[in-house]
């Protein structure tokens, strides 16, 4: 759990984005487009709708332009080319009309809990009028203009759980098909980069007549959705230990399963075919390092000693625990792509079970009468390697975190520049254990909790916080508020969860994602359900 070490996730067969589309096509869920109502220059509105297990969702989106100059990443933007919600059940024009009126205006709009996710994003700068031209002259992309990124358009939020009058996530019936963590957020980004290559598809058509053509072969499905995510991510895995536990839980039980499989033929082979899978991929793309991480050049360079060593070790009974081992020792970034690798041949977890090992209750409970003593061996147990930290030091309590005042987001500053006045976001964890620990230096043994806290009920979060972490994954080992905490190792781990890749660092606060590239279009859900999708290849053709 060592920063470092999240900060190298990469995603697996287990990540949402994954889960999502087998589900859509074990239950044989039904997409279409409903209406593309958009003019020349791509502003109007689209509608998607699904149809999964007697339910009936729709993506509704409307579309603008902007001036180029006025695109941004940050969430403090007032106007985007493309703003949508998702929405349960059937649409009426009245609800249609009230959602043009309050979906455009995203956090400052009012919603009713049958809009499940509110999103927005902008067209790509670099990508989007490039690809309407070549469709429109009739000619295919170029791979070496487009293969960096992957994207079309690029979201910069999905809220949900009830923001804004929305419904909350313990709002959906227990059979509703969106009803697993994060499921209709990655449906809603699925259907939003579907509308990315009809508005393309659209403009390329009005501005090319005849000649223009739709994407052909590969990049039919090579693009994703863009996304950019900054600091807002950071406090949620602090301030969920509960979730997180669950979520690597989830890879470590996956992991080990696959460690403990014999090497049968069929097994080897599929492994082998990952990864080159991965090396075609990161080696398509190119690239130069992405400080803190490699890039895609160094990345396939590492898959191809990955590949050289399994060669080494398949012949063995248990390769695959064999490559795990070595992969131990290798750096974080080869040790963690060896993880997504090998989970990919998991046989023992279904995506139903990973659904309800995402269900967790987060009530912390504890006796006032429990004794310090007792208190003290739990902490020492839990949270021993804060000793490997300097807490003691300036350099220690360097930021704090609050809720901007303009962005209603989590930011970052530091101490001795900007008052916290009251409105600080208490993920200071490392810090408050050692301040439990301190105190409870000073407390007999035999002192209840109740008595302890009576004089000190600064220190009760604290306390809550060692008595609810019994679990073995919920603590990044780590403080937020050191002067050299990298926000973007949890960041990185938190999309990789999601399911999101290509990451690309824009400073030590936020960074770029793509996610769904190569992933089936809507179109494609009656064909057999099949994870090949991932780490897809861009086509090599250059237009003539």
């Amino acid at each position: 759990m060592a920063s470092a070490r999240m900060g190298a996730a990469r995603p697996t067969r287990y990540s949402f984005t994954r889960t999502l589309l087998r589900s859509a096509f074990r239950q044989g869920w039904l997409a279409d487009r409903v209406e593309l109502d958009l003019d020349a220059e791509g502003r109007g509105r689209a509608i998607y709708r699904v149809e999964a297990r007697g339910h009936e969702v729709h993506f509704v989106a409307f579309t603008d332009t902007l001036d180029e100059s006025t695109h941004t990443d940050r969430v403090v933007a007032e106007a985007w080319e493309i703003t949508a919600a998702l929405v349960d059940g059937p649409l009426s024009e009245e609800f249609l009309a009230e959602l043009a009126r309050s979906v455009p205006l995203q956090e400052h709009g009012r919603l009713d809990p049958r809009v499940l996710v509110l999103t927005r994003g902008n067209r790509s700068v670099r990508f989007y009028e490039y690809l309407v031209d070549c469709l429109a002259d009739g000619q295919q992309p170029e791979s070496d203009r487009v293969s960096d990124a992957g994207y079309i358009m690029r979201s910069t939020a999905f809220y949900g759980n009830g923001k804004f009058g929305m419904r909350s996530f313990l709002g959906y019936p227990d059979a509703h098909p969106l009803s697993a963590p994060y499921r209709a957020q990655f449906l809603t980004a699925w259907l939003f980069r579907e509308l990315s290559y009809d508005s393309v598809e659209h403009c390329a058509r009005a501005r090319g007549g005849d000649s223009a053509v739709p994407f052909e072969a590969g990049w039919r499905r090579f693009f994703g959705l863009g996304n950019a995510t900054g600091l807002g991510l950071v406090p949620y895995l602090f301030k969920h230990p509960q979730v997180l536990n669950s979520w690597v839980g989830v890879r470590e039980l996956a992991l080990a399963n696959v460690r403990a499989l014999e090497g049968t033929e069929e097994r080897v082979a599929t492994l082998r075919r990952w990864i080159a899978k991965a090396h075609s991929h990161f080696s398509g793309i190119g690239g130069d390092d992405r400080p803190p991480w490699l890039g895609p050049r160094s990345l396939a360079a590492e898959i191809e000693r990955i590949s050289e060593h399994f060669d080494s070790v398949a012949s063995r009974p248990q390769p695959f625990d064999a490559l795990s081992r070595w992969a131990e020792g290798q750096g974080d970034e080869t040790c963690e792509m060896v993880v997504s690798l090998l989970i990919e041949l998991d046989e023992g977890l279904a995506d139903e079970e990973v659904d309800e090992l995402l269900l967790v209750d987060e009530r912390i409970d504890y006796d006032p009468a429990m004794l310090v003593g007792d208190l003290r061996r739990v902490l020492e147990s839990r949270f021993g390697w804060i000793d490997e930290m300097d807490l003691r030091g300036s350099d220690a309590d360097h930021y704090w975190w609050v809720i901007s005042d303009n962005t209603e987001e989590p930011r970052r500053a530091e101490r001795r520049a900007v008052d916290p006045a009251h409105r600080e976001v208490a993920i200071d964890v490392a810090l408050q254990v050692a301040g439990l620990r301190r105190l409870l230096a000073g407390a007999s043994d035999d002192t209840t909790l109740a008595t302890l806290l009576v004089g000190n009920l600064g220190h009760e979060a604290a306390v809550r916080r060692v008595l609810g972490s019994d679990v073995p994954y919920g603590e990044p080992r780590d403080n937020a508020c050191g002067a050299e905490f990298l926000p973007l190792e949890l960041q990185r781990f938190q999309l990789a969860m999601y399911g999101l890749d290509n990451f690309a660092p824009k400073s030590t606060d936020w960074l770029r994602v793509t996610l769904f590239q190569g992933a089936p279009r809507i179109g494609e859900l009656a064909a057999p359900a099949t994870d090949e999708w991932v780490w897809p290849t861009a086509p090599m053709e250059v237009s003539p």
